[in-house]
């Protein structure tokens, strides 16, 4: 579909998926701003002599990323929600120590400020991850029989050792992992609370 955009006495002559100009109409319309406005501020910032239209889709196809990670993490927050009370989520970024939000699947869902300066990563670079990635987790009760326990109903807390290899050292630390939100075997989060004094 090809417009002609003016903006601040420039003229661009584009020729884009209908798409892509819905995409740009709708981050203009986030902004609060025209979309000669935001064409504009993105042809500034286009480098001399670069293509304006692969510049545009490019940031059509971030903005739909942004888009993307925000519903992701608005349907991650609504799963750590036990539907009554307070969110799992808000819990453990209330916590002072390390603490991280884990489903059945030992996937880290959440990473609290703690939590992430304890390990000097921040939470992208965790989310959505095998915990074992980062540290082993011994506990008297093998992980996953703990998991098949909080499954099962079971409100009970475990203590356990966590091991991290980190670059030039190695951290041991007590832990103590507990039921977070319950729905079904393969639907749970538990926290993995650390002590890291």
């Amino acid at each position: 579909m090809h417009r002609i955009i003016q903006c601040k006495g420039r003229r661009y002559s584009l020729k884009l998926d209908q798409d892509v100009w819905q995409i740009l109409e709708q981050a203009a319309a986030r902004r609060n701003i025209r979309i000669n406005q935001l064409i504009d501020m993105l042809a500034n910032a286009c480098p001399d002599g670069g293509n304006l239209s692969a510049a545009l889709r490019a940031y059509s196809i971030d903005e739909l990323k942004r888009q993307l990670r925000g519903l992701q993490d608005k349907l991650r927050e609504q799963a750590m929600n036990a539907g009554q009370g307070v969110s799992a989520a808000v819990i453990a970024d209330a916590c002072p120590s390390p603490c991280f939000l884990v489903n059945a699947n030992s996937l880290v869902l959440k990473a609290n400020a703690a939590a992430q300066k304890w390990l000097g990563l921040e939470e992208a670079a965790l989310r959505d991850r095998p915990l074992d990635q980062y540290m082993q987790v011994k506990s008297p009760v093998p992980l996953p029989q703990v998991v098949l326990q909080f499954a099962r109903g079971r409100a009970h807390s475990f203590p356990a050792r966590i091991i991290c290899l980190r670059p030039g050292r190695l951290i041991m630390a007590k832990a103590v992992l507990c039921p977070a939100v319950v729905r079904s075997e393969q639907d749970l989060i538990y926290f993995l609370m650390i002590d890291a004094t």
